[in-house]
This record gives structure tokens, sequence and C-alpha cells, in this order.
């Protein structure tokens, strides 16, 4: 629904192949099944790895503008993180107690505090690896954690991208092209915190199964908790 109404807003977005029933559930995975969606075809150009900052930020800068005439789901960034502590035998009791307590302090900053930007329309994440370019210019996809939220979360995921050994620089673009610099407000530095520590929950669920996956939960948690930015994390696939 959302992207078929950017589509009918001349947003640039990927959009789902019509005349069927999305999701189709196929069995596997759980007793559930898996839903899968089936998207059109995007009509890539010969690079599409090249995504420039100032690309996404343009993106956004317009999505931001936008009111959808429907109810979206509301931001609550860190419900995974909670479930997956509550479900793991894997988690030594200390680094429980210290994600618990830490989510409530966030949920309850995220609470009172005003954001710049407002709250509207966000993407949920906008990565550059998120971003199709198409012969017809950029394309948005992967929309599924759209829901109102702070605007400031859709610039947040360009500053955490140094925690990864990214450049200070893809911010600095991204911030130009959307045309405002939110990093200075007391909200931003609540929504990068959040950013980081909800990254974790997925390491943590897969942890008891792939060393990979726990090594990367253990070293996230510690570095954490130590306040200890400088520490690189890498990505597991």
């Amino acid at each position: 629904m959302v992207t078929r109404w950017l589509a009918g807003q001349h947003f640039p977005t990927v959009v789902p192949v019509g005349g069927i029933s999305q999701p189709v559930v196929v069995a596997g995975g759980s007793a559930q099944g898996i839903p899968v969606t089936f998207w059109e075809m995007a009509d890539v150009g010969p690079d599409p790895a090249s995504v420039p900052a100032i690309g996404l930020g343009r993106l956004l800068a317009r999505l931001h503008q936008l009111c959808p005439p429907f109810v979206l789901p509301r931001f609550r960034p860190l419900e995974r993180l909670a479930a997956a502590v509550r479900e793991s035998g894997w988690l030594a009791a200390p680094d429980r107690q210290w994600i618990e307590e830490r989510t409530a302090d966030l949920e309850a900053c995220l609470n009172r505090t005003e954001f710049r930007l407002g709250w509207g329309l966000v993407h949920g994440d906008a990565q550059l690896n998120n971003v199709f370019l198409s012969r017809a210019g950029s394309l948005l996809g992967d929309w599924d954690n759209v829901s109102t939220a702070p605007r400031e979360w859709d610039l947040v995921p360009a500053a955490v991208e140094q925690r990864f050994g990214g450049s200070p620089r893809l911010l600095t673009e991204l911030l130009a092209a959307y045309g405002a610099d939110p990093t200075l407000d007391p909200g931003w530095a609540v929504l990068c915190d959040i950013y980081e520590l909800r990254s974790v929950a997925a390491h943590i669920r897969r942890a008891p199964v792939s060393p990979p996956h726990a090594r990367q939960a253990a070293l996230r948690i510690a570095s954490l908790r130590r306040g200890d930015r400088g520490v690189r994390w890498s990505a597991v696939g």
C-alpha cells in the first residue's frame, strides 16, 4: 500500500507486482510459513552499486515532505531487541540486565525528547544499499520498516556507518543534500544510541548457532557498555 501510494505521488520507489494478493505465504521456516513478496523489475543501470550519499539525501528530503492519507505503524525501535533478550538463553545475566535497563532508559528519553524535524513518514532503513540506480534515476527500496517516527531517524544510519569503518564524509554529504543538520540537537544522540543498541538484536538471536554472530554480539555489547565508539564492528552475513 505504501509504495503504490508513493508511486502515485511520483516518488521514485520500487513497486510490487500487480494482480496478485501479497504477501504469499510459503511453507518452511516456521509453523506460520514464510511471507514472500514480488516486485516489478527495475531498469537498473550498468553500475547500481555506486550510489552517492547526495542521492539518498535528496530522496529523503522528498520523502519527508509527504503525508500519507493512512495510518502507519508507530515508531517502536527497541521492541525486537526486547523480545530477543527475553527469549535468549545465550546472554549472560549481567549483559541481559544492562540491555534491559539501557532499553528502558532510551525509551524514556525518546518519549520526552522534542525533535526539530518532527514526526512523520520515514523509510526506517535508509541505507545506501537500499537505493537502486535505474536508467530513469534513483529508486528507494526495502520498505519493511516504514513507520511514523522522528524524521531524523532516516539520517542516523549514515552516522552509524562510522562504526563499520565508513567515512564521516558520508553523513556530511547526505545532510548537505537533505538540507538540514540535526546532529547538534539533543534528540540526535538519543536516536544514534537507539540505532546502535537495536543492532545487537539479530546477533543475539543467532548467537547460539552461529559463532560469528556470537562474537559480534559480544563485541557490540561490550563496547556499548563501555561507551566506546572507537571499536569497529563488522557485518555478519
